[in-house]
């Protein structure tokens, strides 16, 4: 009988756990429309932080971290799903599963809420003097990382 208990109490932690990873580890669901509440290049080298509201007011952030020791197709990408109530940042595999859903996201994101005009200034690397696509630039320039390396179907899994 006591093993039993044991037994069932170990695997309950067990199932909470791999819940609990899953949780912190997949993107959030947010209800549209979601807006940037801010992003920044925050280094020299390039690193990104974004954030961004649902409207609910549901934060998700997100970034990669660059470095000049290292080529840019290898930046790693982060996301913390819930920043304020559990910050946990989450480093996907380059190119795996979970980095294939954030450039989803981030895909229709643009789709949605930017003008084409604005996605070609971005594109030509030209936002200077154009307040909106100074605003999306850190965003587009974790977008473009990642559409490079779906393309190119880049994995370091």
């Amino acid at each position: 009988m006591k093993k039993s208990i044991a037994l069932l109490s170990l695997l309950v932690v067990l199932i909470g756990g791999i819940v609990f990873q899953f949780y912190i580890t997949a993107l959030p669901d947010l209800e549209r429309p979601v807006t940037i509440e801010g992003a920044r290049f925050t280094t020299e080298a390039g690193s990104v932080s974004v954030r961004m509201v649902d409207r609910d007011g549901q934060p998700f952030t997100f970034g990669l971290r660059a470095s000049d020791e290292f080529e840019r197709d290898v930046f790693p990408v982060f996301y913390i799903r819930n920043p304020d109530n559990l910050p946990y940042m989450y480093w996907p595999n380059i190119g795996g599963p979970d980095e294939r859903a954030l450039f989803r996201f981030l895909e229709g994101w643009f789709e949605r809420n930017v003008a084409p005009e604005v996605m070609a200034t971005l594109a030509q690397g030209q936002g200077a003097g154009n307040r909106r696509a100074e605003e999306l630039a850190p965003v587009y320039a974790v977008y473009s990382l990642l559409r490079e390396r779906m393309e190119n179907n880049v994995s370091y899994q």
